[in-house]
């Protein structure tokens, strides 16, 4: 289970939800407002976090804002009290997954918190990839960068050399460069992995 906070300025209920969250097998870390979760968490980790909407100060919608702006791999489901549903539907159109109303039903949050933890996996490793995608292209060298692009078209090596105006064979090393430092096996595995650069 990956890390799961709750923020709510409200100390009871931080209790009751530790308490109910502990009872379901999970342990948990309790802000009581927004500027306290964010001067502690780190955002790029995975995690779970159970946020209140309405807090004095930062609250609930502006915290979820800042989770998403940073983007992080946290996943986010809102808290709300009564009167306030269409805030909640604000935080979902935001990004949370789903609000639960004060007092929290267990089996409902117990099936969001699966739900949950399987967004905020997907999100880290979707992000790891990323990062290692555009790691590996910042090894090319522009004649590199040039040359994978053109492979990229479906260009043959001699058309390649013809373009740039150089040697066929100075093309095949530069492929096979790209190849190396891009850590694929052929221009399929390439083209797959370029397809999913989101960057």
């Amino acid at each position: 289970m990956c890390d799961l906070y709750l923020v709510d300025d409200d100390q009871d209920v931080l209790d009751s939800l530790s308490w109910m969250l502990e009872a379901l097998g999970h342990s948990t870390e309790c802000y009581i407002s927004a500027d306290r979760f964010l001067a502690s968490v780190d955002l790029s980790q995975p995690a779970i976090a159970i946020l209140d909407i309405q807090m004095p100060g930062t609250d609930g919608i502006e915290l979820l804002t800042k989770i998403k702006s940073a983007n992080s791999p946290i996943s986010v489901i809102m808290l709300t009290g009564h009167g306030t549903i269409s805030m909640a539907v604000q935080a979902i159109q935001k990004g949370a997954i789903d609000f639960l109303e004060k007092p929290v039903d267990g089996d409902k949050l117990h099936h969001l918190l699966a739900k949950a933890l399987e967004q905020t996996n997907n999100a880290f490793t979707e992000h790891n990839l990323q990062a290692s995608i555009v790691e590996r292209i910042n090894t090319l060298t522009p004649r590199e960068l040039q040359v994978m692009h053109k492979v990229l078209q479906g260009k043959l090596n001699k058309v390649i050399a013809s373009e740039l105006n150089i040697a066929q064979r100075t093309i095949e090393l530069h492929r096979q460069k790209v190849m190396q430092k891009m850590q694929v096996s052929n221009i399929a595995e390439l083209a797959y992995l370029m397809a999913n650069c989101k960057v």
